[in-house]
This record gives C-alpha cells, sequence and structure tokens, in this order.
C-alpha cells in the first residue's frame, strides 16, 4: 500500500470522525497496515461514507494534502513515523567472510597461501583452465597473473602483482603464464609475488 493510499485513508476515517489517535509504527507500511485495519473495522454504510465524503474533501481542497490540512486537529493526531535505522556498515572483513561462504566446495581456501596483506585465504582452482578462465572475466587481467599452489599439488590460484611487475608483464605478453611448480622458500621470501 502506498502512502498516498493512506493518506486517502487518513481522511475517510477524520471525516465521518474514525480515525483512532496514536497510531504509532516503525515504517510507512505498518502505519498504512493500521489505517486499513481501522477502515476495514467499519460497516458497509460507514465505510461508503467514508469514502464519499472523503472524496468530496479531496475535490474540495484540490488534493490530498489541502484536505488533511482542512482538519485542524489532525496533525496532532498523526505521530510523525521515525525514519528507518540506516543500514548496518560491514567490515571488509564481514563482507569477505561472507563472500568466501559462498565458495563452492570445488574452489576451496587455500590453508596457506594470503591475500589481503596476509589477512584472508586466497581461492584454490583445481586445474589452470578453470583458473584461466576465471581470470578471463576479471577486469583487472593485466595486473593479475595465474600460478601453482605450492602447498595443494594440481591446484592453482590468482594472484596480483605489483605495478612495476604487472607493467614490465604486460609490455611482454598479454596473456596469463602458468609458471612451473615454484620452491615454496622462493614464494615464501616475495610473499606469493614474482
Amino acid at each position: 500500500m502506498t502512502l498516498e493510499v493512506a493518506h486517502r485513508l487518513v481522511i475517510y476515517l477524520s471525516s465521518i470522525g474514525r480515525l483512532s489517535p496514536a497510531l504509532t509504527t516503525s515504517s510507512d507500511s505498518g502505519w498504512a497496515a493500521a489505517l486499513q485495519v481501522q477502515y476495514n473495522a467499519l460497516g458497509v454504510d460507514e465505510r461508503k461514507l467514508a469514502r464519499e465524503t472523503g472524496r468530496r474533501l479531496i475535490r474540495e481542497f484540490g488534493s490530498i494534502a489541502g484536505a488533511i490540512a482542512s482538519f485542524p486537529n489532525l496533525q496532532q493526531i498523526l505521530v510523525v513515523i521515525p525514519p528507518p535505522a540506516p543500514p548496518r556498515i560491514r567490515t571488509w572483513k564481514e563482507r569477505f567472510l561472507r563472500k568466501i561462504s559462498r565458495w563452492s566446495p570445488l574452489t576451496p581456501p587455500c590453508p596457506k597461501c594470503r591475500m589481503a596483506g596476509g589477512c584472508f585465504p586466497k581461492r584454490s582452482y583445481p586445474s589452470g583452465a578453470w583458473a584461466q578462465e576465471v581470470w578471463a572475466r576479471q577486469h583487472d587481467r593485466d595486473t593479475l597473473r595465474l600460478f601453482e599452489c605450492p602447498v595443494q599439488l594440481g591446484f592453482f590460484h590468482l594472484g596480483h602483482v605489483r605495478r612495476h611487475t604487472a607493467l614490465v608483464a604486460a609490455q611482454e605478453a598479454p596473456s596469463p603464464s602458468i609458471p612451473l611448480r615454484q620452491s615454496p622458500a622462493i614464494l615464501s621470501t616475495t610473499g606469493g609475488h614474482a
């Protein structure tokens, strides 16, 4: 039900003196539903009289707002609806943990390889072809590369390269490269970056 319909119901109920005071709810829809319940509680003849009288007032004053303003005590009866609470802002970590919960079991988080400065696990892809397919759908392909996981044999990750390395790599070859298995010692000293 729209707010306009709710205002119409206010006019209908007020025009026959049947608007209950202190309609307090936390939302426009709750307020409109309470008005609809009051209106439906009227008898058939009362509803007909309320509609006729309310419509006449709307025509007479030229608008719904004008008709509502014609009732001197209506502003005291209508309780201002408090604004809805703003949505809760989630932290970066909460958003990522929610995202990771939707990952497929076929692409598990890696127990060792990390991203975002070591805060979160990298996603593992069971084949280089699968990782390359995901790479192709990314908007930042020029800074991403594929590499084989040093912990999980046969799994691959996507990782961002440092800016200088990305510029050099972009000039050399436009397609991603899947290097041969690198030693874990090299990856741990470079943080997973080439």
